[in-house]
């Protein structure tokens, strides 16, 4: 069946409302058997502080604006780097109103999407690939317009009294094929606030950076929280630098300052330049950068541990208010994973992912990742599409076709799968 514009199984989190009396004694009660420093991640928390997604669906609101890197052409890296920035950015401020916590993907589970633009179509693929530890790992490419996004994350969650906390270890890369360039970019650490007294709220915290080894730049970004005395929620600064790096990477220890940002991860950021201008940055709430509709299967297209199809009891649940429905089926489908790795481990096969393999160094990538760059009679002549987790690139005129298309790239990934399993077995040998 065709993609379509649908909204099957995602819920509108825009109008949450805070605890009742009821939800507050039952989050206390869970609360209760903690103790500071534990693993968050082993508890079964209750339903009503979910935000009706999977994580895997979570990570798409970084694309809510892909038209800050369609289309671009710049010159310097100074204005890429600007710009990658400004795109990375652009997607905090998406978010349900209170603390909520997406539903943590279950080792199988996978989230495929994809935005149609002008002249163009970016496609996402992610998949959780390891449980205890958790880990999410995620690709997306448009070639078209010249770039490519993959990563993986690693999910730390931390009881801390009052709080709790989510450190998102791991580095995604953007690749600007164009250019040959890498950018390698982190994340903030989440905390929920207020848990036990107090206000219950969110906030993002901690330094990251995105940067390019090739060019020499690089920018650093501090999430600051509130302090205890005085401050303000949600504020970010952060600059761009540049230097010399060296063949092994290393980064030198200083660094010529060429901008200078500040504002909130939630709202307007200005920057200034090197004459002390200063200009909006990105505004979420100015109008002026539109947003692209995310394209999702319908639920009768999906595979039954495609995220929407997998929660799609547990969000119809949450949206009717029926708590108890939606702690039943949220158990359900933990019953079915358990079960799941319960036949794996009796024989004594592990869990292999669908699209994404460990590399040699340890990382997650995708099956078929690709960095091939397309000409301009490329870009003239084909296009990419997904089927069945398989991204592949095909003439625009067999695009409604896509299983024969995507036949070539599928058994590509077969034979990278087999070749996997033989390492495997050559080292278990040795």
């Amino acid at each position: 069946m065709e993609d379509t514009n649908n909204n099957e199984g995602a819920i509108d989190d825009g109008n949450v409302e805070n605890l009742q009396g009821e939800e507050k004694s039952i989050l206390l009660h869970v609360i209760s058997q903690l103790r500071p420093g534990m693993d968050f991640s082993r508890v079964t928390l209750p339903v009503f502080i979910l935000e009706s997604k999977s994580f895997l669906e979570k990570l798409t609101d970084f694309m809510t604006h892909p038209a800050l890197l369609i289309g671009l052409k710049l010159e310097t890296p100074l204005e890429r780097i600007r710009a990658i920035t400004r795109f990375f950015m652009s997607g905090f401020y998406v978010r349900p109103k209170g603390v909520k916590k997406p539903y943590t993907p279950q080792l199988g589970e996978t989230f495929r999407c994809h935005w149609n633009h002008e002249n163009s179509k970016s496609i996402y693929v992610s998949e959780q690939v390891s449980h205890h530890p958790d880990i999410s790992a995620f690709y997306g490419s448009n070639r078209a317009e010249g770039f490519v996004v993959s990563g993986s994350i690693l999910f730390r969650d931390r009881f801390l009294g009052n709080s709790s906390s989510v450190a998102l270890e791991g580095e995604g890369k953007l690749h600007l094929l164009e250019y040959d360039e890498v950018y390698t970019f982190t994340f903030p650490t989440v905390y929920a606030r207020g848990i036990l007294w107090g206000t219950l709220l969110m906030e993002l915290s901690g330094e990251i950076y995105i940067k390019c080894e090739k060019t020499g730049y690089r920018t650093d970004i501090d999430f600051k929280t509130k302090g205890y005395f005085g401050g303000e929620y949600n504020k970010i600064e952060g600059k761009i630098s540049h230097g010399e790096v060296d063949a092994k990477g290393n980064w030198p220890k200083k660094l010529k300052t060429c901008n200078t940002f500040s504002g909130y991860w939630d709202g307007k950021i200005t920057i200034k330049g090197e004459d002390k201008k200063e200009e909006v940055f990105w505004d979420p709430h100015d109008g002026q950068t539109p947003k692209e509709k995310m394209v999702v299967r319908s639920l009768d297209d999906q595979s039954e541990w495609d995220s929407r199809k997998l929660w799609l009891k547990v969000t119809q649940a949450l949206h009717q208010g029926d708590l108890t429905v939606a702690t039943d089926e949220k158990q359900v489908i933990e019953s079915k994973v358990k079960a799941a790795a319960a036949a794996c481990e009796e024989s004594g096969a592990p869990h292999e992912p669908k699209y994404f393999r460990l590399d040699d160094n340890g990382q997650w990538v995708y099956r078929w990742f690709d960095l091939t760059k397309w000409s301009e009679e490329d870009k003239e002549k084909l296009t990419e599409r997904e089927v069945d987790g398989v991204i592949s690139s095909c003439p625009k005129s067999e695009a409604d076709a896509p299983a024969a298309a995507s036949s070539a790239a599928g058994e590509e990934g077969k034979k990278k799968k087999k070749k996997s399993k033989k390492k495997k077995s050559s080292k278990s040998s040795a």
